[in-house]
């Protein structure tokens, strides 16, 4: 497990180029969302009772938003653009991974070289496949979920702490779940994009789980004590160099979201190679 995170660095210096689209990319989406919440949520907060409000003024805040929701044609119109921008992202992160897929491939085979928009040519149609196919897998469990939570929500309240607590094995579930699919569909990929079994992946990702999950919780822990870092140092120093900080730890964040797939796949091709 420790080789195949030292080779998943290596890869990943030899494609630190991937990094830098990655980080650009989640930026602009990041800055485009954040634009489009900041101007729907703040007009709304603006109206939020003050000075501090009674209990009365705050139900009717609740049934205003309630009725916002339900009729306000500028709600919808956010909703909408909002849903453009997901779809959006969804379309191009396939193409993105079969990118780095292909970039991957062809190191194993010995060749260096910036194999990026070449991968995404050749490889595009199978990751989006598997992509969607992920993506509404991950989604199932909420067309069960979500209306069970609304009505807990209509009889208790939205901030009751009873639902808060409910609401929490269900979330871990779903995020161990998200876990779980993601990281077969991942192997899945590998296998497609390289001309390779998709049941012979996806044995290998089974099989080997222990070492599947191992690197995912030590990239994971490396990732979230960065995160601690970067945070605590930026509430010391603040200034210029909080700014900087928490710039720069996107950055980071693509970073080891791309070390996460260079180790996972060599540990498929270390396995591949050994059967």
């Amino acid at each position: 497990m420790r080789s195949n995170i030292a080779h998943g660095w290596k890869s990943l210096k030899n494609q630190f180029y991937v990094v830098i689209i990655l980080f650009l990319y989640h930026l602009l989406f990041g800055y485009f969302l954040y634009r489009l919440v900041n101007s729907a949520v703040v007009p709304l907060l603006q109206r939020y009772p003050d000075p501090p409000p009674t209990e009365l003024s705050q139900i009717l805040f609740y049934v205003e938003g309630q009725l916002d929701l339900t009729q306000s044609t500028t709600v919808h119109n956010y909703l909408w653009i909002l849903l453009g921008m997901l779809l959006f992202r969804m379309f191009l992160t396939p193409f993105i991974h079969s990118g780095i897929f292909y970039g991957l491939h062809q190191e194993r085979k010995g060749e260096m070289g910036a194999f990026f928009f070449q991968g995404i040519k050749r490889c595009w149609k199978p990751v989006m496949l598997l992509y969607w196919i992920e993506t509404l897998l991950v989604l199932v469990p909420a067309y069960w979920l979500i209306p069970k939570l609304l009505n807990k929500i209509a009889m208790t309240g939205l901030m009751s702490p009873s639902i808060l607590i409910q609401a929490i094995p269900w979330v871990a579930g779903w995020c161990i779940y998200r876990y779980v699919i993601h990281q077969i569909i991942l192997y899945m990929q590998f296998g497609t994009t390289g001309e390779v079994s998709i049941f012979s992946s996806t044995w290998i990702c089974l099989r080997h789980v222990l070492s599947v999950i191992g690197i995912s919780l030590i990239l994971g822990t490396l990732s979230l004590l960065l995160f601690c870092l970067f945070t605590g140092l930026s509430l010391l120093w603040t200034g210029i160099l909080a700014l900087i900080l928490q710039q720069a730890y996107p950055l980071i964040t693509c970073l080891f979201k791309m070390w996460n797939i260079t180790s996972q796949y060599h540990l498929w091709s270390d396995k591949l190679s050994n059967k």
